[in-house]
C-alpha cells in the first residue's frame, strides 16, 4: 500500500468515531418518545428509523476493521502494534455483530412492544461486550506505544484513564439497566453511561489517529 493511501485510510480513525457518535446522538434526539438517557445506541436499530441505527453500526464496524488493518501497517512492528490492531479490529467486529443481530425490545422501546428475549438479542449482547472490552483493551495496549515522544508519559496516563472511564461507565450502564429491568429504579440512566463509554473510547481513537498522522508528517 502506498504512503499516500495509507495516510488517507488512516483518517478513518478520525471520521468514523466522530460520525458514529454524531449520527447516534442526532438520531436519538430527534426520535419521538426516544430517551437517550435511558435507551442505548443499540435500541436505535429498532422502531422508527431503525434502519439508520443499523446502518450506522454496520458501516462504522466495517470501516473500523479497515482502519485496524491500516493501523497495523502504520505501527509496523512490536507486540503492542499487533495486539493494538487486533483489538481495534475486534471493536469493529463487535459493531458488526451488534448491527447484524439486533437488540431485543426492552426499556419501553419500541413503544408498545413488551420486553422479550431471543437468540439474536443474546448474540447482540456478546457483540456489545466485545465493543467495550475491545475499547478498554486497545487503550491499555497502546498506552505506551509512543515512548520515543517527549510527552509519552501524558499519553500513557491519558490512555489508562480513558480505559478506566470506558470500563467504569460500562459497568454503571450494566448496573443501571439491571435496576431498570427489575423496576428497582425505573428509567435509570443506563443509556447515558453507555454513550459516555462509547464517546470516551472513540475520542481516544481520534486522538491516537491525530498523533499518528502528526508523526508521519514530521518524518516526511
Amino acid at each position: 500500500m502506498s504512503t499516500l493511501w495509507k495516510k488517507r485510510l488512516l483518517k478513518l480513525g478520525i471520521i468514523v468515531p466522530i460520525s458514529l457518535n454524531v449520527v447516534a446522538t442526532v438520531d436519538a434526539l430527534t426520535r419521538s418518545e426516544f430517551n437517550p438517557i435511558r435507551h442505548w445506541i443499540s435500541h436505535q436499530s429498532l422502531g422508527e428509523r431503525g434502519w439508520l441505527g443499523t446502518w450506522n453500526l454496520l458501516l462504522s464496524g466495517t470501516l473500523i476493521i479497515v482502519f485496524a488493518i491500516v493501523l497495523k501497517l502504520t505501527l509496523e512492528s512490536g507486540r503492542s502494534a499487533v495486539w493494538g490492531s487486533i483489538f481495534m479490529g475486534t471493536f469493529g467486529l463487535g459493531l458488526l455483530i451488534a448491527a447484524l443481530f439486533p437488540i431485543d425490545p426492552g426499556l419501553n422501546w419500541p413503544p408498545g412492544l413488551p420486553a422479550s428475549r431471543s437468540v439474536s438479542g443474546q448474540i447482540h449482547d456478546i457483540g456489545g461486550a466485545l465493543v467495550f472490552g475491545s475499547l478498554i483493551a486497545v487503550c491499555l495496549v497502546l498506552s505506551s506505544k509512543f515512548k520515543e515522544g517527549s510527552d509519552w508519559i501524558r499519553w500513557r496516563v491519558y490512555s489508562i484513564l480513558s480505559a478506566l472511564v470506558v470500563f467504569a461507565s460500562f459497568v454503571l450502564c450494566s448496573i443501571f439497566v439491571a435496576l431498570d429491568f427489575s423496576n428497582v429504579m425505573p428509567s435509570a440512566p443506563s443509556g447515558l453511561f453507555e454513550r459516555i463509554s462509547m464517546a470516551v473510547g472513540c475520542l481516544w481513537i481520534v486522538l491516537l489517529t491525530l498523533r499518528l498522522l502528526g508523526n508521519k508528517e514530521s518524518t516526511n
